[in-house]
């Protein structure tokens, strides 16, 4: 991805004499009441107009997101799509996808309340006129500046949107659609970012440090699944029940089995009406899960339950999310949801013991309301946790999940677990299909291979190697081939383990964590690139642990550096 974007933006204008970039962002975020957070949904369209006075090749983006709906280190994808030719307007379009064409895609890691930087992996070439730009928000949420109440294209006169102008590049500022390329309202929010660019038709190549394939040896302790739609979650989780049953030294995540819905009794006891917020409960018998034992739980009102307070989510408890999720500073068992005990006509959160079970319950509790004087609509769900102090397992048991949403923010559902502490990411389990799932306790990271900074020309890039295994000696490959998918080393004595490079295209570094040697490698990039321009090289890792396996060494994920321009 880009390097920092100031830089970057000064090394353009003197290399090529262009005023990239292009910008609507504004030195006074956040605090400038021109910006609204909208929270529209994951499919969001901004729509403008671009007019080119020379042809200029876009390199990639800065976006403001949603720092609440899409918060720090959530990824997400950027689309840029370009009208047809002939077609020099957004207006009129907006619902008509056959007339345009998806010029590029980029991958996007919130920054949170920072610009959040996009690059394309093969620029955007524009030719001199005018064309209807939009930019497509998918799995994150952007912000935006308030418009001057039109979707006419900026222009300056009444009646027309804002307009942003440098000597390359003009922005009709035009609107926004909740859901792209629909027949949904528009509305005349104006896009908040930067445009990166070059002058002419430029041979372009993202700089960028990916990891692919898999390291070994992980140990995956949580789960989780994340629907962003009230309805997918609704037909996911309606009338189902999963347990976490309980193992010594973790859980195995199966389907429930005689497991039933226990509606709350008269005696159950209703949580205080919250708002984001926690309630403790004590239990009459400590109850042991893995890594620890409690006799008190922490009840979050947006659908979690903690070993200890975990009133701390980021950047707040009611967005549900899966960094928040797996990286949560204490043991929580989640089926996180924005709901809100104190909107009118809402239930409560009950909790009760029967038997040895601690049971909490979200009995008829509503989604957190509509935004922006919008009338809530009614949307109650009810379901629980079972907590049972005698054997340790948990059951999740979904009775009714309301299919209705129109929070305009706070719509989605995640249903997952997590020690504490951060943990691997193990992806997504789909609970329709479950069959069992071992989970175990400590977690422990696998071999990693990563990168910094991006291979930009003058960088020297850092190739680091972590979680290895005792005090000891590996060594890194640096590749021109890649093995994709990766070759399985069982038949080496390495179950489990994979080739992500071809050692016979690169040479090997020795590192280690020995006196005398280092786990980062340094790669210097040349000043001037030419045919190195969107050269990749693949590494990969391999440390030597005589307890790991019969050949004695575990490898890590494979790492793709692609040498580029932005």
């Amino acid at each position: 991805m880009k390097a920092l974007s100031s830089l970057l933006a000064i090394a353009l204008a003197t290399a090529l004499g262009a005023q990239s970039p292009l910008t609507t962002l504004q030195a006074t975020y956040p605090a400038n009441s021109l910006f609204l957070w909208t929270g529209y949904p994951p499919g969001t369209n901004m729509f403008f107009n671009l007019a080119a006075n020379t042809t200029v090749t876009i390199q990639g983006l800065d976006v403001q997101l949603d720092v609440w709906a899409s918060p720090p280190g959530v990824v997400g994808n950027v689309e840029m799509w370009v009208t047809n030719a002939g077609i020099t307007t957004y207006a009129g379009n907006e619902a008509n996808m056959a007339q345009w064409t998806l010029a590029g895609t980029g991958s996007c890691t919130s920054a949170g309340n920072a610009p959040s930087p996009v690059g394309f992996p093969n620029g955007i070439v524009l030719q001199p006129g005018t064309k209807g730009i939009a930019l497509r928000f998918l799995d994150l949420k952007p912000l935006f500046l308030l418009g001057n109440s039109t979707a006419v294209p900026g222009g300056a006169g009444a009646g027309t949107n804002q307009y942003y102008q440098n000597a390359e590049l003009t922005l009709l500022a035009g609107t926004t659609q909740a859901v792209g390329f629909t027949g949904g309202a528009l509305a005349s929010y104006v896009w908040l970012g930067s445009i990166y660019y070059s002058v002419g038709n430029n041979p372009h190549a993202l700089a960028r440090n990916k990891k692919f394939g898999k390291g070994c040896y992980t140990t995956i302790g949580s789960f989780y699944q994340r629907f962003t739609t009230p309805a997918a979650a609704a037909a996911a989780l309606n009338g189902r029940a999963i347990s976490l049953v309980f193992t010594g030294n973790g859980y195995a995540l199966v389907p429930a089995s005689g497991v039933t819905f226990i509606p709350p009794s008269a005696s159950a006891m209703a949580l205080p009406a919250n708002d984001n917020a926690e309630t403790p409960v004590s239990l009459t018998s400590p109850f042991v899960y893995p890594g620890g034992v409690t006799t008190q739980l922490f009840v979050q009102t947006n659908g979690y339950v903690s070993v200890a307070t975990n009133n701390v989510q980021v950047p707040n408890n009611a967005i549900p999310n899966v960094i928040g999720l797996l990286d949560s500073p204490v043991t929580a068992w989640w089926s996180w949801h924005n709901y809100n005990t104190t909107e009118a006509g809402s239930g409560l959160i009950k909790f009760e013991e029967v038997g040895s079970l601690a049971i909490i319950t979200w009995d008829n509790v509503e989604s957190y309301p509509a935004l922006n004087g919008t009338t809530p609509v009614v949307n109650p769900s009810t379901w629980q946790f079972q907590f049972d102090t005698a054997t340790g397992q948990v059951n999740y048991v979904w009775q009714t999940i309301t299919n209705n949403g129109l929070s305009n923010v706070n719509d989605e559902h995640l249903v997952g677990f997590s020690p504490g502490g951060p943990s691997p990411d193990p992806g997504p389990t789909n609970l329709t299909t479950l069959v069992a799932v071992p989970l175990t306790v400590p977690e422990v990271y696998s071999l990693t291979l990563d990168a910094t900074p991006a291979p930009l020309p003058g960088n020297t890039v850092s190739i680091t190697t972590s979680n290895e295994t005792g005090m000891n000696l590996g060594v890194n490959f640096i590749c021109l081939g890649a093995v994709q998918p990766g070759f399985p080393l069982g038949i080496l004595g390495m179950p489990g383990c994979e080739a992500n490079v071809d050692i016979n295209t690169g040479v090997g570094n020795l590192i280690g964590n020995l006196p005398g040697f280092s786990m980062t490698l340094m790669l210097p990039i040349p000043a001037s690139l030419g045919s190195l321009l969107g050269q990749q090289l693949h590494s990969q890792s391999i440390w030597l642990d005589g307890t790991a396996n019969a050949f004695g060494a575990i490898v890590s994920n494979g790492l793709t550096m692609q040498i580029g321009n932005f």
